[in-house]
């Protein structure tokens, strides 16, 4: 179907669109405090309040030609201002503006150019360097807390935001799959703050530019229950079969038939991906499409290339980025890495100092995929 102009409120379109540029005030939201309009002859416009437009224009959109259409903070929106001055089939992402389209520009925000991709290189390079220092400066008897406050602190100072930040120490890695740090409570209550006794899982979101690297990695700091060396390197295997899998002309199901039948081949309950999604597909969200059974989601259509060549007379080639996290109890694997339009892979989030797991003698076989292993082992 053909439109006539889009409007684009939520935050990772809104950079998807302007190459990382920023409209959001609050941070955690999916929707930014301003939108951009765009019509279907290329024509963008800065759409919002007076509040946001001299700093949107000055540091955001001023560079890329967009032209500002404001109104007072006090009346209208963003929507309203389109639909008076606008005409024609008009859409927008969150249904403030005829048919939303959110779910149609899902595969549009995997989509990475080359810059794009070498973004990734850089801002997976800042995640690893901010959990690596985190993990340096993890001891036994810290509070899971501490542990989240270093790694958003060590990915702030790397100019990144850090919209996830999970902890966990000893017996709750085994019970949560995502679990929030332990945290005193404001008026004193049941909950109690954890500290690190025998080994800590950490995970991180980094955003910059609006697109997502997520890492997790692990650290013995005192006595473990000695299967889980083995059980994280099995884990690790099955994250390897996942990447290896992660090829042009197969779709997010095929990756998630080969994760199923992982979890069985290396020693795990065939149904252990019950408790926990396994990733996906990441960009300008941190899953931008999660592999489930028989998902559909292409890997690196390259119709996407001639569409804009037919439409643009462009010639841009695409990649993808993934970040597949399987895990057990106890146990969890996962790395950034992009797929290049070549075929290559690249993990963007690689921490070559820690120990590395043995995939070879894990998978029985040689493989190109690496992985870190439990950091103090």
């Amino acid at each position: 179907m053909s439109y006539d102009g889009i409007l684009l409120t939520r935050s990772n379109n809104f950079a998807m669109a302007t190459g990382g540029k920023r409209n959001y005030i609050y941070m955690f939201g999916d929707e930014g405090s301003n939108s951009l309009f765009i019509t279907k002859d290329g024509k963008a416009y800065f759409v919002g309040n007076t509040i946001e437009e001299p700093r949107l224009m000055a540091e955001e959109l001023g560079v890329l030609g967009c032209e500002a259409k404001s109104f007072l903070w006090f009346e209208g929106s963003a929507a309203a201002l389109v639909r008076k001055e606008f005409t024609g089939t008009l859409v927008s992402d969150d249904g403030s503006l005829g048919e939303n389209v959110n779910g149609k520009l899902t595969y549009l925000r995997a989509l990475l150019a080359s810059g794009e991709l070498e973004k990734y290189r850089r801002l997976g390079k800042l995640a690893a360097e901010a959990m690596s220092t985190t993990l340096d400066a993890t001891q036994a008897g810290q509070a899971e807390a501490d542990v989240a406050a270093k790694l958003i602190a060590e990915g702030v100072k790397r100019r990144c935001q850090v919209p996830v930040a999970l902890v966990a120490a000893d017996e709750r890695i085994a019970k949560f799959r995502h679990p929030l740090p332990t945290e005193a409570l404001l008026i004193p209550g049941a909950l109690q703050e954890r500290t690190l006794r025998g080994y800590v899982m950490i995970v991180g979101c980094f955003i910059k530019e609006g697109l997502v690297a997520s890492i997790t990695r692990f650290k013995k700091v005192g006595d473990i229950d000695p299967t889980i060396p083995g059980a994280f390197a099995r884990i690790c295997g099955v994250d390897a079969l996942m990447q290896e899998a992660s090829v042009a002309g197969k779709t997010l199901g095929n990756v998630f038939a080969v994760c199923q039948k992982g979890y069985a081949d290396l020693g795990f309950s065939a149904n252990e991906w019950h408790n926990h999604h396994q990733g996906g597909a990441t960009g300008y969200a941190g899953r931008t499409a999660k592999g489930t059974p028989g998902e559909t989601f292409p890997i690196l259509d390259t119709r996407w290339s001639q569409r804009v060549k037919d439409i643009a007379g462009m010639d841009v080639q695409f990649g993808h980025a993934f970040a597949w996290n399987p895990s057990a109890v106890g146990v969890k694997s996962e790395d950034t890495f992009i797929l290049l339009p070549d075929g290559k892979q690249e993990i963007v989030t690689a921490t070559p100092h820690l120990p590395q797991v043995d995939l070879a003698t894990v998978l029985g076989r040689k493989t190109l995929v690496t992985k870190s292993g439990i950091a103090g082992t």
